[in-house]
């Protein structure tokens, strides 16, 4: 294979996980390969085409194996999120009175605009430094309490604190999640979460994220948050922080008890700046079936 077609392919094997094609300016942006402008990407594959196992329908690339029903169902994907979005503001409005929250992105399949009738609406919540653990926790019996432990609007699955926005990890899946994240509170936080994880350009060096669409922002902070959090002033806050983080690693160790520590340590992160649960290891099951399709299409490194 010509080497542009080998990783066009590569991109859209990512993304046929989801059985989700992407049009040609998502296909630049995810391109692992820098060698060119958006406008001659387009010209080359209008003269040498996209690849022989690449497939085309309505503007929208997908892999050979797939139906060009694909795009339909992309459509449908669409505006299913459409309905989620309503929810997802509402949500933010929620959360981001809450004490100690200083951002709110929508990540997952929402921030993909790839949802279906069983997709959540997934958050991620920056949170000011020593205090991520007590927003945690306080949204959690909010989300148990009064919302009855219902997620499907109120995913709370990732946190991490303003003073450490850059991602230990590097790989494409954390890549793809960075580059697909949504701002819904605080855009100016959000361009500093962007600028502490721009190791993504490694992964996606035509990447920017004007290329994509974008939900309008709300950046005004909340008088009802900044009243709560005089009323922690008076309390040892740092330590009650400490206190809730080191409860919450029991309570993954009492849970999942199959998984050794350094396996449930990297599933279950819980740290001072940082907590994310991927039940099930998803993020290696996602690399596992991202490394299967490149090895069946003959693409690996």
């Amino acid at each position: 294979m010509k080497p542009l077609h080998t990783e066009i392919l590569r991109a859209l094997l990512y993304y046929d996980i989801w059985h989700y094609p992407l049009t040609a300016r998502e296909l630049f942006a995810f391109l692992p390969v820098n060698s060119m402008t958006f406008e001659d990407f387009v010209r080359n594959i209008e003269v040498n085409g996209p690849g022989a196992n690449v497939f085309v329908e309505d503007g929208h690339y997908f892999v050979r194996g797939k139906s060009p029903a694909i795009v339909q169902q992309r459509g449908e994907k669409e505006r299913h999120a459409r309905h989620l979005w309503n929810w997802a503001r509402l949500s933010m409005h929620i959360i981001k009175r809450f004490p100690f929250v200083r951002g709110v992105f929508v990540s997952g399949d929402l921030s993909k605009n790839a949802t279906n009738r069983n997709s959540d609406v997934d958050f991620f919540i920056v949170t000011e430094p020593n205090r991520l653990w007590i927003t945690r926790s306080l949204l959690i019996l909010f989300k148990k309490t009064i919302l009855l432990n219902r997620k499907k609007f109120f995913c709370l699955n990732y946190f991490a604190t303003t003073d450490h926005l850059a991602l230990d990890g590097q790989n494409i899946f954390l890549a793809t999640e960075i580059a697909h994240l949504k701002p819904l509170y605080n855009s100016e936080l959000f361009a500093r979460y962007l600028e502490a994880n721009r190791w993504i350009a490694d992964y996606f060096p035509n990447f920017n994220v004007q290329h994509l669409p974008l939900p309008k922002t709300n950046n005004r902070q909340s008088i009802i948050q900044k009243f709560f959090e005089m009323l922690f002033s008076l309390v040892p806050a740092g330590k009650l922080d400490n206190y809730l983080l080191h409860r919450m690693k029991g309570v993954w160790a009492r849970r999942y008890p199959e998984y050794d520590e350094n396996t449930r340590e990297k599933i279950f992160r819980c740290t001072k700046y940082e907590s994310r649960a991927y039940v099930g290891n998803f993020e290696e099951k996602i690399l596992a079936l991202y490394e299967q399709r490149l090895r069946e299409f003959g693409v690996m490194n």
